[in-house]
């Protein structure tokens, strides 16, 4: 009956944990698993605390957690655990099947809410479900996640996302980007003049039965190969976008797209740093003046205070200028970080393109900022060497 799944997990190497008071239950678990040295299968006598300490104590693919009150606090107490832990499987076991209760268990991002008794075949098929989805995205081929972020508001950062997941989708990569700027995005209309017919907010809510293909059913195919999923058009529904749901979202893309591209706007919140803690890279970009430099200060460190370094940091000044106040060397000094990149300025291309809602390589492909982005994209598909490009002959001015 569940000889399938327990093989897979079996299969997987797996490293199972049960914390529970229950007799029974210890027992039907002890049951199912065969003694062999392929599947770490451990009890805790306890509950939610017990859980806790026993995750803290060794790595766990998956535990499974028995409740004692079966309520909403005892609920809301494995929240931490999730969070700390998202890329394990937390089941829990309770009596309580309301529907209210099993909507708060999907929202804080538990795997499932099994009834009691314990069903084996129903906590083998939940723990193997888990594991595929995660082997996915472990064996996707050369995908990289990338995080725009502004130092300031009016930087530019929407127009460097946008056009450069269009640059990479005429280097041949499949690009899925995804806009974060969950209260003031609006990624989809710097690519495109369709209005999106789903976003963000809807798929968060589907996020239970999120594949590829409804995902990308639910993006903007602005090319066949570029894929856009717009921000919340309410902001009601963006308060509703959890952390967990987020994490679903870039999981998914990252299993089924080369490249996954992250438009974070200006705010540091619960939702960009998940996806910056996700990310290969987080580019944070800056104008020529002294407001923007003081913001890019102010984050910088709240950037390092989370953990990021210089080799994942990467510096980008937009609408460079080599007569302007403030030169590349003064702007890197001032900063202590070594800028990445200088986009040149040309503003009335980027007004067109973003006015028209047509990315500026297409618009307009001589155009400096085109040709600077175009460099970006070859380097970051590899493609080409960053050999200094635009930013060698931008270099100097002080």
């Amino acid at each position: 009956m569940h000889r399938d799944a327990l093989d897979a997990v079996i299969a997987a190497n797996l490293n199972i944990v049960l914390v529970s008071r229950s007799r029974e239950t210890v027992q039907r678990f002890r049951a199912c698993f065969p003694v062999n040295g392929h599947t770490s299968c451990r009890v805790v006598e306890g509950g939610v605390e017990q859980a806790r300490a026993a995750i803290e104590k060794e790595r766990a693919d998956a535990i499974v957690v028995e409740g004692v009150r079966h309520d909403e606090a005892e609920l809301l107490a494995l929240e931490p655990l999730v969070l700390k832990e998202p890329g394990m499987s937390v089941v829990f076991l309770s009596s309580n099947q309301s529907a209210e209760f099993l909507r708060l268990g999907m929202r804080i991002g538990l795997r499932e809410i099994l009834p009691l008794p314990l069903s084996m075949e129903a906590l083998l098929k939940t723990v193997s479900l888990h594991h595929e989805r995660a082997s996915a995205v472990a064996r996707r081929a050369g995908g990289r996640m990338l995080c725009f972020i502004g130092c300031k508001g009016g930087c530019g950062t929407t127009f460097l996302a946008t056009n450069v997941g269009y640059a990479l989708a005429g280097q041949d990569k499949r690009v899925a980007l995804i806009d974060l700027n969950t209260q003031f995005g609006d990624a989809a209309v710097y690519v495109t003049d369709r209005t999106p017919r789903f976003t963000l907010a809807d798929v968060a809510r589907a996020v239970d039965r999120l594949d590829g293909a409804l995902l990308a059913s639910s993006m903007l195919h602005v090319l066949p190969n570029f894929h856009v999923l717009a921000a919340p058009e309410d902001a009601d529904q963006a308060l509703n976008v959890r952390t967990e749901e987020i994490d679903a979202v870039l999981s998914m893309a990252a299993a089924h797209y080369d490249v996954v591209i992250v438009d974070g706007g200006r705010s540091l919140n619960a939702l960009t740093v998940r996806a910056m803690d996700r990310s290969d890279t987080v580019f944070a970009i800056l104008q020529q003046s002294i407001p923007f430099m003081r913001d890019a200060q102010r984050m910088l460190r709240a950037l390092s205070g989370l953990g990021y370094g210089k080799d994942k940091v990467k510096l980008i000044v937009n609408r460079f200028e080599k007569k302007g106040l403030l030169g590349a060397d003064e702007i890197a000094d001032s900063l202590r970080h070594e800028i990445h990149r200088l986009i040149p300025n040309s503003f009335g291309a980027v007004a067109d393109s973003i006015d028209q809602g047509v990315p500026i390589v297409k618009l307009a492909a001589r155009d400096p900022v085109a040709r600077s982005l175009e460099d970006m994209a070859g380097v970051l598909a590899g493609a080409k060497k960053d050999s200094g490009g635009w930013l060698k002959s931008l270099w100097g001015a002080r």
